[in-house]
């Protein structure tokens, strides 16, 4: 559940419109700099197929002015029932158990999948790679959504491109 506090509510124009990361994060820091000053605000930028939504909170708990916290509806919970943002770890646990079921075959389809994702491509464009692979763990729609958020947040981060890049040798190296 979203918590409700006084953030301001913003839904984001599609990201799958901006595809390089120079373009995504200029869209972001734009849209941030108008920003006022003191408030709090969250971000709808993705609405899966279950109607759950992915929702950006900032600012940041870490406060390094581009720092935002990525939550998903109704996935992760608090005790209390509010929305818990999600770790890399659960990426990690996810894939490595999605790893000792697929095939090699499944396996490498779903890299070529994130693979897309890491490019910046189209969320569509990764279907071809997991229609067929059979439901293990978190669903691949949220899988590659929330990493597309995880790879915009390393370039916003790491502004050198190195947190994207170490991610997605993690990502390789399950």
């Amino acid at each position: 559940m979203i918590r409700n506090d006084d953030s301001q509510n913003v839904n984001l124009a599609n990201i799958e419109n901006y595809i390089t990361r120079s373009t995504i994060r200029q869209f972001l820091l734009q849209i941030w700099s108008a920003e006022m000053i003191a408030t709090k605000y969250r971000y709808f930028v993705e609405i899966l197929n279950n109607g759950n939504r992915i929702y950006l909170e900032r600012p940041g708990r870490l406060n390094k002015g581009c720092d935002f916290v990525i939550y998903i509806e109704n996935q992760f919970l608090w005790g209390n029932g509010n929305d818990r943002p999600p770790a890399h770890e659960f990426i990690f646990n996810d894939l490595n158990s999605k790893k000792q079921i697929l095939n090699t075959q499944e396996w490498s389809s779903l890299l070529n999948a994130i693979e897309v994702i890491f490019n910046c491509g189209n969320y569509n464009d990764t279907l071809p790679y997991t229609s067929n692979l059979p439901n293990i763990g978190l669903e691949y729609e949220l899988l590659l959504k929330l990493l597309r958020w995880f790879f915009i947040e390393q370039d916003l981060t790491y502004w050198s491109g190195t947190g994207r890049e170490m991610l997605y040798q993690g990502i390789l190296n399950v």
